[in-house]
């Protein structure tokens, strides 16, 4: 039996709840109403946590309640006025076309993420929903996502966006919530022209388009006042970033709005360092010495990475070192859905040349020598 049917209530109180959404959704050009967004982002979250495959996700009013922290007669009149509206949004999202894999004669020659190689991108135009439907007397509803989106959510790992949803269930409107998700994706960025902080750069167009807008709006100004500066406002009490607007002209014309941005949380984080710690001792709980994980050498390759991360999360399970992903998760200092979910998150990692470090001990134990840099 599916997990969505045994477990239809996989957001419950108390428990944090971490978006995985992929990059293609996050950057796609989209209008919904905040309920709409915040239905669809928990239901494709669920989808791809669960790891079942399919296009069909139920999302029960008890755990739309639990989610945005709302009473549950509330979450019933949400989940019917949004069933009558849903089916009908649309959305457009780049992909692309890997001529490489063309060339191999590859079944699916399409990547979420910018290939290396030769590529071409690829605008696709499609409904959120193939089906929709409220159950008035159980207090659910069930979407069946259009081809397209169960595409893209099922290629999620390629390229995502992590971020905590419960930081975004006071935002007022659905342009906060949208601009929240794409700095949680460029926040990590490298700096570029000088810059001490990552920013966002897009054309006037560009933004209209991706806030769904681009028939709004004449005047920039309008824009401006009534989308970007209430939503970096928002964002900015909200404390997790610290945004800043700035605009390009030519002449007296605007064409492209910036987004600086600071990472409020990242600097919050101050690493500790024991002055009565031996470099040369092995740690009782990462099985390596200090010297060893600063000598690491380069990460692993991406055909690796795949390989180990499904090792380790198999290991982990059977030899259950942790008997929950929720465990495991608390290991490595994040949060998990699903196995699926530890499994992508930790074949990212492998691939980080610091976050890598940490995995040497279970690399070892499943068969992975690295080899150290000699200092």
């Amino acid at each position: 039996m599916s997990e969505f049917v045994s477990k239809p209530n996989f957001y419950i109180e108390g428990r944090e709840i971490v978006i995985s959404k992929s990059n293609a959704l996050i950057e796609g050009g989209y209008d919904l109403s905040p309920s709409e967004h915040d239905l669809l982002t928990l239901a494709i979250n669920k989808l791809h946590s669960q790891g079942t495959g399919g296009k069909q996700v139920f999302i029960s009013a008890k755990e739309f309640a639990s989610a945005n922290k709302i009473h549950e007669k509330y979450a019933y009149e949400v989940l019917r006025e949004t069933a009558q509206r849903l089916y009908d949004r649309k959305l457009n999202c780049t992909i692309y076309l890997d001529e490489l894999k063309q060339l191999a004669g590859e079944d699916d020659i399409y990547s979420v993420a910018r290939p290396k190689g030769n590529h071409k991108p690829v605008k696709l135009n499609f409904r959120w929903l193939q089906a929709v439907a409220y159950q008035e007397n159980n207090g659910f509803i069930h979407l069946m996502f259009s081809d397209p989106l169960a595409y893209l959510i099922g290629k999620t790992g390629e390229a995502y966006t992590k971020y905590d949803y419960g930081k975004t269930i006071n935002f007022n409107g659905f342009y906060t919530k949208r601009l929240y998700e794409l700095v949680s994706k460029w926040k990590g960025a490298k700096p570029t022209n000088g810059n001490k902080h990552p920013q966002i750069i897009m054309a006037l167009e560009e933004w209209k388009e991706f806030f769904g807008c681009a028939d709004k709006y004449a005047k920039t100004a309008e824009f401006k006042r009534w989308v970007l500066l209430p939503s970096i406002k928002q964002i900015n009490e909200q404390g997790d970033f610290t945004l800043t607007l700035d605009q390009e002209k030519v002449g007296r014309i605007i064409t492209h709005f910036i987004i600086t941005i600071k990472d409020n949380q990242k600097a919050k984080k101050k690493e500790f360092k024991d002055p009565f710690r031996d470099a040369n001792t092995v740690d009782m709980f990462t099985g390596a010495t200090d010297k060893e994980l600063l000598s690491a050498p380069n990460p692993l390759s991406e055909k690796q990475a795949r390989k180990f991360a499904g090792t380790i999360t198999a290991y982990c399970y059977k030899n259950n070192m942790t008997s929950e992903v929720h465990e495991l998760g608390g290991k490595l200092g994040c949060h998990f859905n699903s196995w699926y979910d530890a499994k992508d998150h930790i074949f990212r990692e492998l691939q980080h040349k610091e976050q890598y470090k940490k995995y040497l001990p279970i690399l070892k134990l499943v068969g992975y020598s690295p080899i150290y840099n000699k200092g």
